[in-house]
């Protein structure tokens, strides 16, 4: 997904994304919702490995520990996050900044280079979600056993769902790398931007949310999923299978639109809108085998998407 931001917003987005995700780390250690290592030796570290490993992050080991100190992720979920989680691992547990940078090991690992800087920087801060509702998000249902019953742990902290690598995010990492990125995403310009609207979340996030939302939908394309919509109220079971299962979020309510296939959802939890209106727009593409283009809405913490055809079809 993070090339395709790239490729939509012009930006180089890697570095931003392995900041976020160190931010994320150190807050989350902070407050206790992760286990803080302590020492110099990762192998002491066993409640921060296993839940690393447990996340489906990979394994790391530490490779050197002089003036450059080196760390070794195996089979590393996503280079830039492994990074930034190491490095906010490491300043955890030394009580020392370090400036950090990563590159590709010999042996398709990934090595996470530290250097120690004396500055003080202050730690992250709470972030406010616009969108974050009470209800708690669907996750599965008995309909989805199938789609579990193929879950996969395997050794070296990676774990898959039919045969795809699967790893956990937190939307705290998601919403501190959005930070990051926006202010220098100045408009929309990538080619299917017209098809994405969003209101409610404030102006700034616009044209951010095209972009993360048309690059959802190419990768749940992408992915050759067949679907089937004979009434507006299909609609539940698909966001059941392509939201809930992945902890994404869930249906409230369905409407008709109009007869061209046109739908009208309110939701009763989300993880992220803009990651929600892509793929059920993508959902939308393969049963209509047309464009098609999304409308969000938060009005008084109440969430709806708009679905239907990105042009006008004669009744």
């Amino acid at each position: 997904m993070v090339q395709g931001l790239e490729k939509r917003t012009e930006n180089n987005l890697g570095r931003r994304l392995a900041h976020a995700a160190l931010e994320h780390e150190e807050r989350f250690m902070r407050i206790g919702d992760l286990s803080k290592p302590s020492g110099r030796d990762p192998e002491a570290w066993s409640d921060y490995v296993s839940d690393w490993e447990s996340r489906g992050l990979g394994r790391f080991r530490l490779l050197d520990d002089e003036q450059d100190i080196r760390i070794l992720a195996e089979a590393p979920a996503s280079g830039q996050i492994c990074a930034g989680s190491l490095a906010a691992a490491w300043e955890c547990a030394t009580f020392r900044r370090h400036r950090f940078t990563w590159s590709d090991g010999s042996s398709g690992g990934l090595i996470v280079s530290l250097i120690e800087q004396h500055a003080d920087v202050p730690s992250p801060k709470a972030l406010d979600i616009p969108w974050k509702e009470s209800a708690s998000i669907e996750t599965t249902s008995d309909g989805d056993q199938d789609y579990w019953a193929d879950f996969r742990a395997e050794d070296g902290g990676t774990w898959s769902i039919m045969g795809e690598r699967k790893m956990m995010i937190h939307l705290d990492l998601i919403s501190r790398f959005e930070e990051y990125c926006i202010p220098y995403v100045k408009g929309n310009t990538f080619a299917r931007s017209d098809d994405y609207y969003c209101d409610g979340l404030g102006d700034k996030r616009s044209a951010w949310f095209g972009a993360l939302a048309d690059s959802s939908r190419e990768g749940f394309v992408s992915e050759g999923h067949h679907v089937l919509v004979r009434d507006h109220t299909d609609w539940i079971s698909i966001a059941r299978r392509h939201l809930s299962s992945h902890g994404l979020g869930s249906l409230l309510e369905t409407e008709k639109m109009d007869i061209n296939g046109g739908v009208r959802l309110t939701f009763s939890g989300l993880f992220h809108p803009a990651i929600a209106s892509g793929i059920l727009l993508g959902c939308w593409e393969r049963a209509n085998g047309r464009n098609g283009r999304a409308d969000f809405y938060l009005v008084s913490g109440k969430s709806t998407l708009e679905l239907r055809s990105s042009r006008e079809i004669a009744d």
